[in-house]
């Protein structure tokens, strides 16, 4: 039973298939998706959610899915445009405010380039360090509703713990804790998962 206003808690087995039912699905409206948890727990389901990827398991009619390590891939992307020594030089001189900028517009413009291949419909992102080790969460990741449209889905792997009717970012760390943007929880659609807590069964 989905309970309105709240994550659905469910075993890695089960998040899996509600996301393979999810991306097979029709979607007209804005489609996003997002699983949190401790650390602990999210990285060896992030591996394994990146090599069904990898290998097709969510590959259907709509095309293929990607999964997108913001850590590696944003980087990788600011390097082959050519910006790879102005950020290194940006980050050398403490000059955080343009390399906010610089890192935000390709954020932008690889999740754009990404999702707007025809062959894809979905992108799965993880690894959000980077952008928050700047600051730059609640201005440049609600971006992501604006792309998650027209039969595109967007699915988030979120390191954090829902409080108070709030997702948090890094929950384990006081100094890096931050609120998720709330525009990319679609609660009542029944699209935020977690894990349930040691010992507990589903």
């Amino acid at each position: 039973m989905i309970m309105p206003g709240a994550p659905r808690i469910l075993s890695e087995e089960q998040i899996l298939e509600e996301l393979a039912r999810l991306f097979l699905a029709p979607a007209s409206d804005r489609q996003v998706f997002v699983v949190f948890g401790p650390y602990e727990r999210l990285r060896p389901f992030a591996q394994r959610v990146r090599a069904e990827t990898e290998r097709g398991g969510f590959h259907n009619a709509h095309g293929r899915a990607e999964f997108v390590s913001l850590n590696r891939d944003l980087i990788d992307f600011i390097q082959a445009k050519g910006l790879g020594e102005q950020a290194d030089r940006l980050a050398a001189s403490a000059r955080e405010e343009e390399m906010r900028r610089l890192l935000s517009d390709a954020f932008r413009d690889l999740i754009t380039s990404r999702i707007e291949r025809p062959d894809v419909f979905a992108l799965i992102l993880a690894d959000f360090e980077l952008l928050y080790a700047y600051d730059l969460g609640n201005n440049t990741l609600p971006f992501l509703r604006q792309v998650a449209i027209n039969g595109k889905r967007v699915c988030l792997l979120v390191p954090g713990a829902f409080r108070d009717g709030r997702l948090w970012i890094f929950d384990h760390d006081p100094e890096s804790r931050r609120e998720f943007p709330e525009p990319l929880l679609f609660l009542n659609s029944g699209w935020v998962f977690t894990f349930p807590s040691q010992g507990e069964r589903r």
